[in-house]
């Protein structure tokens, strides 16, 4: 027999089934294939050699441009002594993206991850190459 001791009130084990409940389950990540329909041209890539990122309440702007590459060369001589900084410089707005946040940070750690990824490769090709011409230094006859 057991005394009303050992056993919890309603009061104890609604509490404490409220406790588990309210206890964030672990997030797992899950991997799962998206497929995006193409609707009109926009299967097409749009490129952009240049970006601004604007804060909206809630959400962000990112504008893709494009700056002619004379343009640009001529941005490299701004800092120089005697060259006149323009008050504007022209180009043309390829896309504007509205996004939410939770997307701007999905954005961020996809990149991050490629810019990882291709960091590591470089690195991985630059010692190649340094081992490579090490040894056909060792290799040349005196």
């Amino acid at each position: 027999m057991s005394s009303k001791k050992d056993t919890p009130s309603d009061r104890e084990a609604l509490a404490d089934a409220e406790a588990a409940e309210s206890a964030p389950a672990p997030t797992q990540s899950v991997t799962v294939a998206v497929r995006l329909q193409p609707v009109e041209h926009s299967q097409q890539p749009v490129f952009s050699n240049f970006t601004t990122v604007q804060a909206g309440t809630g959400v962000v702007f990112i504008d893709f441009g494009f700056l002619e590459p004379q343009t640009i060369a001529n941005l490299t001589r701004l800092g120089q002594p005697g060259v006149t900084v323009p008050e504007a410089i022209g180009g043309t707005l390829a896309c504007r993206m509205a996004l939410s946040i939770d997307t701007v940070a999905n954005l961020a750690n996809q990149l991050n991850q490629l810019l990882r990824s291709a960091a590591a490769a470089h690195a991985q090709a630059a010692q190649v190459a340094g081992q490579s011409a090490a040894g056909v230094t060792a290799q040349q006859p005196d």
